[in-house]
């Protein structure tokens, strides 16, 4: 048995204990060892009794053994934080088998995008995905925008767009070019090493960078 099933083991065999303080509205919930969607059964036998925390755990644990998509559903149903990996596996599998908003009308649709707007605007919170399309989350996108292309530690140009890193980039450019020969051919203008030059030359290029449109 893997760490994760003996985990699991251990928890349901503890939350048997808890049977007599379930009720519907407490805060004990009722969870079936092997899932529905595991064709797991309604059999007294097959349910344990955990608290919310125990619960998100336990789909978790399942999600590690088994690897079945409606464990990563539970566990966002339960309140659980998923990562964006797991809730692009989720929502690509709800997709995919139709279930929830997917299986919905346009009509329907349409409803709970309407409830879901509602209840942001009734919440007045910031942050949430209604307030950032209004004209003061555009507003503070758009402040947002220049400051965090420059001094988000994720950003890996914030350095070269430092005053620091220009200096530095000005100093490697020269350093880069010092000792290379202008040519060009009209058409085409290049640096080379001084070495090459005679390749160039029998190429049909001159030293300098004038071409033909310069004027």
């Amino acid at each position: 048995m893997g760490i994760y099933s003996k985990i699991y083991h251990n928890i349901c065999q503890r939350g048997c204990q808890l049977e007599e303080q379930w009720k519907p509205g407490s805060n004990i919930h009722r969870h079936h060892i092997i899932p529905k969607h595991m064709n797991g059964t309604d059999d007294i036998s097959n349910f344990t009794y955990l608290t919310i925390r125990e619960h998100i755990i336990a789909h978790f644990l399942l999600w590690k053994i088994y690897g079945k998509i409606n464990d990563l559903r539970a566990m966002h149903m339960l309140g659980a934080k998923l990562t964006s990996e797991q809730r692009r596996l989720t929502g690509e599998w709800c997709r995919d088998n139709k279930i929830g908003f997917h299986n919905a009308s346009k009509e329907e649709r349409r409803k709970w995008q309407k409830r879901g707007i509602k209840t942001q605007k009734e919440s007045g919170k910031e942050n949430t995905f209604y307030w950032w399309s209004t004209k003061k989350g555009r507003k503070k996108r758009a402040s947002m925008g220049g400051k965090a292309s420059i001094v988000s530690p994720n950003n890996p140009w914030s350095y070269w767009a430092s005053e620091e890193g220009r200096k530095k980039r000005a100093s490697m450019g020269g350093k880069a070019m010092k000792g290379l020969i202008c040519v060009s051919n009209g058409v085409h203008r290049t640096r080379i090493k001084s070495e090459r030059l005679n390749e160039y030359l029998q190429k049909g290029y001159h030293r300098g960078f004038k071409l033909s449109s310069d004027t």
